[in-house]
């Protein structure tokens, strides 16, 4: 019998799981991956500087503080599509963790809470993710699934989409602030998770004043909200005309076939 499966070789893994959940969570099919830690240190401006003065520059004061962000971009498949729920990544407040192997080292970041998160299909190519994060912990090697080579089929634009769509991008944007406690610490209390809203932009080469729903691998999203955008654009004698619009909400949010992901 012939193996017609597709072998994918991506050059590193990645792995979101809940809180304490590394080594258990969901591979994705990792493109890039970046973990930074911001350090703001407070200086002390002199009041006086002599002419005489050999230095002229800032006095270092105290440590400062600390917090650390990360982003993760990933072609989805549909196993991948069970992160995008609104009991996981669509949910305001939700804690994960992050991790990464590129076949030398592992490095993870845990207790993330989202910043943002966008899903986007174009002709040509596949249904890409990509996501933004806050921790307020150093990250730190740790358990992560290593499988570089995998059977597991990443999602064309084609299964996304209307007939007549001809690119779309779903984001999640989640306003995240570091609180820092009045003593000499400079990691965060906590993470202070404010307002959160969603969008989908669509461009068609029909009318889409209709249009609030967007199909992902057999997954159904509809948007109720606010038009927040919508035009006609035509490129000239060898381009189609096409029309855009976007929806805008901060309401809550569901899923399931048939169901509203944004209501």
């Amino acid at each position: 019998m012939v193996d017609d499966t597709k072998i994918l070789g991506y050059g590193g893994s990645a792995e979101i799981a809940a809180a304490g959940g590394l080594g258990g969570g969901t591979q994705v099919l990792i493109t890039s991956g970046q973990f930074d830690k911001a350090v703001t240190p407070t200086y002390l401006e002199p009041l006086d500087i002599p002419p005489s003065a050999s230095s002229r520059s800032r006095v270092d004061h105290a440590d400062g503080v600390e917090v650390y962000n990360g982003t993760l971009a990933f072609d989805v498949t549909a196993n991948a599509l069970t992160l995008m729920t609104t009991s996981t990544l669509l949910s305001r407040y939700y804690s994960f963790d992050v991790g990464i192997d590129d076949g030398n080292d592992t490095y993870a970041m845990l207790a993330c809470k989202l910043t943002n998160l966008t899903l986007s299909g174009a002709a040509g190519g596949l249904i890409n993710a990509s996501i933004s994060f806050m921790a307020a912990a150093e990250h730190s090697s740790d358990i992560i699934l290593n499988n570089f080579i995998r059977a597991e089929e990443p999602l064309g634009y084609w299964w996304s989409g209307n007939t007549d769509v001809r690119d779309w991008s779903l984001s999640m944007n989640q306003n995240v602030i570091p609180m820092y406690s009045n003593q000499n610490v400079v990691t965060p209390k906590y993470l202070k998770v404010g307002l959160v809203d969603y969008s989908l932009q669509v461009t068609t080469y029909d009318a889409i004043q209709a249009h609030n729903d967007i199909y992902v691998a057999t997954k159904s999203f509809t948007l109720t909200g606010n038009t927040t955008a919508e035009g006609y654009s035509f490129g000239g004698p060898t381009d189609l005309g096409m029309y855009s619009h976007t929806f805008e909400t901060a309401a809550d949010i569901a899923t399931g076939s048939g169901g509203t992901i944004i209501a």
